[in-house]
């Protein structure tokens, strides 16, 4: 291969990653890629300057 095909080959692999995330991003639906609110309570504390948040705590 000269150095031209080689050329013609890398402008044409860029084309087609570019249309796969093209088509890719408008397809996808951004509800379905964010995650979901938490339904856990939270608590929340400052200890000695430190705010450390608790999950399930009772």
């Amino acid at each position: 291969m000269n150095k031209r095909n080689i050329i013609i080959f890398i402008i044409i692999a860029l084309i087609i990653l570019i249309l796969q995330l093209v088509l890719y991003f408008s397809v996808t639906n951004k509800e379905e890629s964010t995650l979901p609110d938490s339904n856990i309570p939270l608590q929340t504390k400052t200890v000695d300057e430190l705010t450390i948040s608790l999950r399930n705590a009772n």
